[in-house]
């Protein structure tokens, strides 16, 4: 064999060697391209984006930015429909290896569950449970474990739940605004909360209920202060027209002071808008 022909065979090992390794390589980096993920209930239904991602063995998720705006409407829409109720059901692979006291399918669910409470979906709109499947994760990342589903609150006749806020008074409310606008939501979560608040200051004569005006970073070009003063304004209003004392009542708009969240995100400038009542 010749010079000319040693080197092609040695090149053509090298090459082949190469893309072997590579393939096994891809093999084992995840179980498949990252999956899609949507959400239907009802005429309520989501974009069609990037996936949710588990580790293999744990808990931590992967939620990508577009996704994270997608739960944070999947949020809105169940705290505002107080018949909905949402199921998720976590998935894990019977050959995953995990520490935890409970299911590591159901711990899944509940990492999703916290992210839904954090942008105001009520706990108890929430249900969790875990499912194993059969056979082995292949790669390190597990697509959409949790499932997501939307269905209808069943009451039984004998009794009717309470759909009540504990009421504290050291524990202050947050209501959440859509951007310029300074009307709110009179749901069953919040009417409870003001029904308590207003029982206690009925019973607590010197008492004050202070309610704060909040706006994001955006709004400021509308007026923040007077928008953020809008908001209170709203509340105090509805305090008024159902017995409560004028002196009872204070109220300050803060604009886009004191964020709970970073306005560097649509979800982040969502939480901001808001207006905080807690007891003086």
């Amino acid at each position: 064999m010749n010079k000319i022909a040693i080197g092609i065979s040695s090149a053509l090992i090298i090459i082949f060697g190469s893309l072997l390794f590579t393939f096994f390589d891809f093999c084992d980096s995840t179980t498949s391209p990252p999956e899609k993920f949507s959400f239907t209930d009802g005429v309520f239904k989501t974009k069609n984006v990037e996936g949710i991602s588990f580790e293999k063995d744990g808990i931590l998720a992967t939620i990508p930015a577009v996704t994270n705006g997608e739960i944070l409407k999947i949020a809105a829409h169940f705290k505002s429909n107080e018949n909905r109720i949402l199921s998720l059901v976590g998935d894990y692979y019977d050959s995953e290896d995990y520490k935890g006291d409970s299911s590591l399918g159901k711990e899944r669910a509940e990492v999703i569950k916290a992210k839904l409470m954090d942008y105001g979906t009520p706990e108890n709109k929430i249900i969790t449970s875990g499912k194993k499947i059969a056979g082995v994760l292949v790669g390190k990342r597990f697509y959409n474990a949790v499932t997501f589903k939307g269905s209808e609150r069943v009451l039984k006749k004998e009794f009717v739940l309470p759909n009540e806020v504990e009421f504290s008074p050291f524990v202050p409310h947050v209501i959440y605004y859509n951007t310029g606008s300074y009307l709110f939501d009179m749901n069953s979560e919040l009417r409870s909360y003001l029904d308590q608040a207003m029982n206690y200051l009925n019973q607590n004569y010197g008492t004050v209920l202070l309610v704060n005006g909040y706006t994001d970073n955006e709004e400021k070009r509308k007026g923040e202060k007077k928008l953020s003063r809008d908001r209170a304004r709203e509340i105090r209003t509805y305090l008024y027209k159902n017995g409560i004392k004028k002196n009872q009542v204070r109220i300050q708009g803060l604009g886009r002071r004191n964020p709970i969240s970073p306005n560097d995100s649509e979800e982040g400038k969502a939480l901001n808008r808001r207006v905080e009542i807690k007891i003086k």
